[in-house]
């Protein structure tokens, strides 16, 4: 069957739009419950509890990722693509349970950590899947000026991130930190530019050669999530070394983040099925 524009409704299951549906619904839950937390009116156990939601809902959202992923038939390269997206989303759940149980049962400061190997993990699944994706479609479209703008695109974040985050927080002299600091404190801002916004806007370049067609959809929200995750983590360190404080919306820009990919697994999983 040709990838043809087609009318979603006829595509997109039931079980999509149910699984999206509550997903939505347990986000705006938990951000409505976290604005409680940042406003320190909730009791100790009111923010134990709330803490330990918004971590669960990220196994919660790889377990969908996985499930659509093992739904593909051995072989299939669509199959690997998504697998490689829920292990992404895997090892940032993995992190956020260990920071979690370092920070809220511990009562250590999990900041530098092996969480953050968990964490930087996500950048290198998430990058090996869209490498796939783009040269599963190298044969229909073209790709080397949506690779040479992703890249452009790259630098200039990474001189953002320079000039307002690294030379003057913590690349400066009185930043505090040792070594390992340092570095783990480049790599998140750097990776964000280099290995989810680049790759977005590549992926993005990639797809829209394809039209309305539906093989594309699923990787509207890929791109989607990887732009938003890439803000929410720059945006929350930037907000942490300013000082400018912390908010709820950048808590839940992780969480829509891999919901998004999530919603793309699911979109991914109609379209193939039904092809």
């Amino acid at each position: 069957m040709s990838d043809t524009a087609v009318d979603k409704r006829s595509v997109i299951s039931r079980t999509t739009f149910a699984v999206a549906g509550a997903l939505a619904a347990l986000l705006a839950l938990f951000y409505l419950l976290d604005l409680q937390l940042y406003a320190e009116t909730l009791s100790d156990a009111a923010y134990t509890a709330v803490y330990v939601y918004g971590i669960a809902l990220q196994p919660l959202i790889a377990g969908i990722i996985l499930w659509v992923a093992f739904s593909f038939a051995p072989g299939e390269s669509v199959r690997r693509q998504w697998m490689l997206i829920g292990i992404a989303v895997t090892m940032f759940a993995i992190g956020d349970v260990i920071w979690m149980v370092l920070e809220l049962f511990m009562g250590l400061d999990p900041y530098p950590s092996i969480a953050d190997i968990f964490y930087s993990l996500e950048y290198v699944f998430f990058v090996a899947a869209v490498a796939f994706a783009v040269k599963a479609y190298s044969g229909l479209v073209k790709t080397r000026i949506p690779l040479v703008i992703g890249g452009v695109v790259g630098v200039v974040a990474v001189a953002i991130q320079y000039v307002a985050l690294l030379r003057p927080y913590i690349w400066a002299a009185d930043s505090g930190l040792d070594g390992l600091g340092v570095f783990v404190s480049t790599l998140y801002p750097v990776g964000d530019a280099i290995f989810m916004i680049a790759p977005a806007v590549t992926l993005a370049l990639v797809i829209r050669q394809l039209g309305q067609g539906r093989f594309a959809w699923p990787w509207w929200f890929v791109a989607a999530g990887a732009v938003v995750f890439g803000l929410a983590d720059s945006w929350y360190s930037y907000a942490d070394w300013a000082g400018t404080g912390l908010t709820a919306a950048m808590d839940l820009g992780w969480l829509a983040a891999n919901a998004l990919f999530a919603v793309g697994a699911l979109v991914a999983r109609d379209v193939f099925k039904r092809t």
